[in-house]
């Protein structure tokens, strides 16, 4: 898995869960990826993947992407 991906992911959602939502990526057969890429917006189609486009727009533009505020339950 691409250490910068796993790095610029982790700014916005932490590690544990970068490395998590990537390999959901990485496991979804249909999605096309470059594995050199340096950012999120080039690594693959954002709609292709099982997160779609908005979790990853929201993670691209640093804002937490999940339905609930962090840290609260």
């Amino acid at each position: 898995m691409n250490k910068q991906l796993i790095k610029q992911v982790a700014k916005v959602i932490g590690k544990k869960l970068a490395v998590h939502e990537l390999n959901i990526v990485n496991a979804a057969n249909e999605v096309i990826q470059d594995d050199d890429a340096k950012t999120v917006i080039t690594a693959f189609d954002w709609g292709d993947t099982p997160q779609g486009c908005d979790f990853w727009h929201y993670i691209y533009c640093g804002v937490w992407p999940y339905n609930y505020t962090r840290g609260k339950s």
